[in-house]
C-alpha cells in the first residue's frame, strides 16, 4: 500500500502535523510506502483556472504540484490536513485543492483510491461548527477527483499546541482515523 500525507498547515510541528505524522508512523509501521508532503516547503502556485488541462494533459504551471499529481496518482490512499483558519483550510491547503483540478479534469485518477481529511481547530464544538468541511471535502475527493472511500475527520478543541496524549478529540480522531486508513484485511 503506498500512503501520501499533505500538510497543510504553516506549521509543520502544530497539531495538524503532529497527528499527520502519527498517521504516517503506524501506516510504516504496518509495511506501507509513505510519503509526506509539507506544503509550506514546496512551491505551489495559485491555479489561474485556464482549462488547458482539459485539453492537454499537463499544467501550465510548472511547481511542485506536478511531483503532487504523480504521488497521488501512484497512491491507494491520500490523507490531507489542515487546520482550520477562520472557517476554512488554511489558505495554502486550499490553493492544493485548488490545483486538484488537474486531476479532476480528464478523471486522471484510477479507481479504488480511499482518501482522508483532518481539520484541526481551536473551538472546543468545533466538530459542530464545521461540521460542513465534511460536504466540501467529500465533494473535492470523491465526486470531483473519484475516491471511491472518503472520510473527513474535525478535530476539535487543539487551540495552540495541546498535548495529544491529554486531549480526548485528538486521540478519538486518531482512532477513528487509524480504523478508516488501516482496515484490517
Amino acid at each position: 500500500m503506498k500512503y501520501v500525507f499533505v500538510n497543510g498547515s504553516p506549521r509543520p510541528e502544530g497539531n495538524t502535523g503532529t497527528m499527520l505524522k502519527m498517521l504516517a508512523r503506524q501506516a510504516k509501521e504496518k509495511g506501507a510506502e509513505v510519503t509526506y508532503y509539507e506544503i509550506l516547503d514546496k512551491n505551489v502556485q495559485d491555479c489561474d483556472g485556464c482549462y488547458t488541462c482539459d485539453t492537454e494533459d499537463r499544467c501550465v504551471k510548472d511547481d511542485d504540484m506536478i511531483e503532487a499529481y504523480r504521488l497521488i496518482q501512484e497512491c491507494d490512499v491520500l490523507v490531507i490536513g489542515s487546520p482550520i483558519y477562520m472557517g476554512m483550510e488554511t489558505g495554502m491547503a486550499k490553493c492544493f485543492a485548488d490545483r486538484l483540478y488537474y486531476l479532476m479534469a480528464k478523471r486522471r485518477l484510477a479507481p479504488g483510491k480511499r482518501a482522508a481529511a483532518l481539520f484541526t481547530c481551536g473551538l472546543a464544538d468545533g466538530h459542530m461548527v464545521y461540521g460542513y468541511m465534511h460536504g466540501r471535502y467529500d465533494k473535492l475527493l470523491r465526486h470531483d477527483l473519484g475516491f471511491e472511500e472518503v472520510k473527513t475527520f474535525i478535530s476539535p478543541g487543539m487551540k495552540n499546541r495541546v498535548n495529544l496524549d491529554g486531549n480526548y478529540y485528538a486521540q478519538e480522531t486518531l482512532k477513528e482515523m487509524a480504523a478508516f486508513l488501516f482496515p484490517e484485511e
